[in-house]
């Protein structure tokens, strides 16, 4: 969890700022989208990849590995301020810097209780999202005060501490080996037997239903600060209390929220977590002063945090314990196209028809996700264990 931890902060220290700092050195919203894009097209073969590495040879290998390149081209961003050469530092930063997530999200699937998965994937969520919190109030703070270049300096930084720690701590954490097949069953084997035949229909809707949802994160996560600089005036520290914002929502009501999916129901969460996202991004395109729109993010980003762990936990309930982190690396792709088209296509929309089209865009693409979450999306009935040793991690 620590290395976790320390990656999802180095990336936190310069999401909020990278957007600011690309404008800065002359790059126009068209191609800051498409930079952005080209960096989630890393991250998607990346989160393929990764986790089908976890599963064969444990965390240890791709977590340090992948931590130490991480670092080397997060660097390289204060050499160079050529167009091409930073396309190609956010392709290999993409595809390096994603190696946590379908290992770590891997790791609870296979050995959360099948009762709570919800809960347990929404305290990772709520980990996550307080390292993404402390990070993006660094980022903005750091900016206004020594620049943008030791925002870069402290990132790598802090990636090359977390993979000293995974190369010294990972190798006594192992994902759970399946275990061989016993004549007698529960309810709850049916949904993760070790043998379970890997079904690509729900990975497929859900990861159609993920790819609509992050569309608008790949809007919101690459126009945001400029929205907020540019539309709303605010400095670079702002944006960074903005992010932070958004980070405490998903600490503090995360785990209550998974607890509630795991009672109420994974699916209903889901679709009421995406139209509250809608709410939300509809409110960030009419957002006229800085109160508002911290409103308007406050209420996309309890609608993100309803949303994910149940989502997360209703895909781990249809996989195999075996191949739980190459499912969540496959959803992560899915994941990462949305964010794909969301940052090239907002980029062609803000140039041409300006920033509240933008995000209302955001807006209608989930709501579609919603609709074909409730249309189509199957939540199974999950039993009570038939004895404690089952329903204990």
């Amino acid at each position: 969890m620590p290395v976790m931890v320390l990656g999802t902060l180095a990336m936190s220290v310069l999401q909020p700022i990278l957007p600011l700092y690309l404008t800065s050195i002359g790059v126009v919203p068209t191609i800051l989208g498409l930079m952005f894009s080209v960096r989630m097209i890393g991250m998607a073969m990346g989160e393929g990849s990764w986790g089908w590495i976890a599963d064969k040879v444990g965390l240890r290998i791709p977590i340090s590995m992948a931590a130490f390149i991480c670092a080397l081209v997060v660097f390289c961003f204060v050499l160079t301020q050529k167009i091409p050469l930073i396309f190609l530092i956010f392709f290999f930063w993409g595809s390096v810097s994603t190696a946590h997530f379908p290992a770590g999200r891997g790791y609870i699937g296979a050995t959360a209780p099948l009762l709570k998965k919800a809960t347990f994937m929404a305290i990772f969520t709520t980990i996550m999202a307080a390292s993404r919190s402390l990070g993006a109030l660094m980022s903005g703070f750091i900016a206004d005060t020594w620049g943008y270049h030791r925002n870069f300096f402290i990132s790598s930084g802090i990636i090359l501490l977390s993979s000293i720690i995974a190369v010294t701590s990972l190798k006594r954490i192992r994902l759970v080996k399946p275990k061989p097949p016993t004549d007698s069953s529960s309810p709850t084997d049916e949904l993760t037997s070790p043998n379970q035949t890997f079904s690509y229909r729900p990975l497929a809707l859900q990861g159609t239903v993920a790819a609509f949802h992050f569309l608008a994160m790949g809007i919101s996560m690459t126009f945001l600060p400029l929205l907020a600089t540019q539309v709303v005036g605010v400095d670079a520290t702002s944006v960074g209390i903005l992010f932070t914002i958004q980070g405490l929502v998903m600490m503090v009501l995360g785990i209550p929220l998974g607890m509630l999916a795991d009672r109420k129901g994974k699916k209903l969460l889901m679709i009421f977590g995406l139209l509250l996202s809608a709410s939300g991004l509809a409110g960030v395109a009419f957002a006229e002063n800085f109160p508002w729109l911290i409103v308007s993010v406050i209420i996309r980003s309890l609608g993100f945090t309803m949303f994910s762990p149940a989502a997360l936990a209703l895909l781990s309930d249809s996989v195999s314990l075996q191949r739980q982190s190459t499912a969540m690396g496959l959803y992560g792709v899915c994941e990462v196209i949305g964010i794909i088209v969301g940052s090239a296509l907002g980029g062609f929309v803000w140039s041409t028809w300006g920033p509240q089209v933008t995000f209302l865009m955001g807006a209608v693409t989930t709501i579609l996700g919603a609709v074909i979450c409730f249309s189509l999306v199957r939540e199974k009935a999950v039993m009570q264990a038939s004895s404690p040793s089952q329903a204990r991690w």
